[in-house]
């Protein structure tokens, strides 16, 4: 039986989904008996390992000095963060780079000039993704405006000061823009600087977070878009090359790096970038109001100019009608209420303002080419 040793946080997505992947490895070869020590964060404390003797670590080394412990333990160790440069162990980690690419992608193809960047400035994968995504925009729409968070100044005691700072920068910011946060863990906080400062989300700002954690985007008011990095292929790949190391199998590995699988738009971000005023007002009454049976002449009055005029620049600018937005959002609200809660499909009809189970189906079969039913079963509800 091989002895490892986890050093991994479980307080977000990230981190848990770096244990499943490893589970899945320990169910497929059951040979290995696992030494987790939980504490702040989930188990990152090198001083839980102190009476542990075993065959290997696998390990999120986030700093120097949790580098220089794990030097003494004379282990096989693997790294699934990559925080410390010219570590001497091997390391398997989410591409950070191909992140900030897709995101930069995906505010391109919504029209956006404009971009910005919150995260950490001195943490290794916050920046590959900041690095990333303004290289794919410089070229074209020149300099990304950034935000850096201190890392040691997170958590209750300092949320108004980073609050403070993150809405002066955002109402600085031209609009429209589109923001990449770093992580999802920064969602809320982007979201509460932009309704303090009056900032309307997504039409003046666009955001995407990283990690697709649930708990953070489903918190967030409209909800965050977010990418899925695939942490759970990393703590496989990870259990598979420690495995490796343990058996004295000969492998030349000392940096894997798994693709995302997927952005996961939401409502955060999933409107075309618009600067004209009128359609700024006029999404924004869409987006809250669309499931109240609202019509084209009360979006037009909500937006201060006649239903030809509103019509007329919704195609110019977005190519689309104000009935077709109306009942994109409409959709989007049903589909969140069948893939997120277990609502029963008649009263998510109501809810979303299609009014009638018959209705909701024909809408489904006609745009997304399956039933609410086969929807739900199929998101896992």
């Amino acid at each position: 039986m091989k002895r490892v040793a986890i050093l991994v946080e479980t307080a977000l997505a990230s981190g848990r989904n770096i244990l499943a992947g490893i589970s899945q490895y320990i169910r497929e070869h059951d040979d290995w008996s696992v030494f987790h020590p939980t504490g702040y964060m989930g188990a990152t404390d090198i001083a839980g390992l102190v009476d542990w003797d075993g065959d290997g670590i696998i390990a999120r080394i986030s700093d120097p000095a949790i580098l220089k412990n794990l030097k003494a333990k004379n282990t096989h160790i693997v790294d699934v963060l990559g925080n410390v440069q010219k570590s001497p162990f091997p390391l398997v980690k989410c591409d950070d780079r191909k992140i900030g690419r897709m995101v930069a992608e995906h505010f391109i193809g919504n029209g956006h000039r404009h971009f910005a960047f919150l995260g950490f400035s001195s943490e290794r994968w916050s920046f590959e993704r900041q690095e990333a995504f303004g290289q794919s925009l410089e070229k074209e729409h020149g300099q990304v405006s950034l935000c850096h968070l201190n890392p040691r100044h997170q958590g209750p005691a300092h949320w108004h000061r980073n609050l403070d700072h993150v809405a002066s920068w955002v109402e600085g910011l031209p609009k429209p823009c589109a923001m990449l946060v770093a992580s999802d863990q920064f969602g809320p906080l982007a979201m509460k600087a932009c309704e303090r400062s009056g900032i309307s989300i997504p039409e003046e700002i666009s955001i995407v977070g990283v990690d697709n954690d649930q708990s953070f985007c489903e918190l967030c008011r409209p909800q965050l878009s977010s990418i899925e990095p695939n942490h759970t292929r990393v703590g496989y790949e990870a259990a598979r090359l420690l495995d490796a190391l343990i058996t004295d199998e000969r492998t030349s590995e000392t940096l894997l790096e798994t693709p995302p699988l997927s952005l996961y738009t939401r409502g955060s971000s999933d409107t075309m970038a618009v600067s004209d005023p009128a359609l700024v007002k006029a999404m924004r009454f869409i987006r809250q109001e669309a499931c109240n049976g609202i019509s084209v002449d009360h979006v037009a009055e909500s937006a201060g100019v006649s239903r030809s005029v509103l019509q007329r620049r919704f195609k110019d600018q977005l190519g689309r009608t104000v009935g077709d937005i109306i009942l994109s959002v409409k959709l989007r609200r049903a589909r969140d209420m069948l893939a997120f809660t277990k609502i029963s499909i008649p009263e998510i009809a109501e809810r979303s303002g299609f009014n009638y189970q018959e209705y909701l189906n024909y809408i489904f079969k006609k745009h997304l080419s399956t039933t609410p039913v086969r929807f739900r079963e199929e998101a896992g509800r």
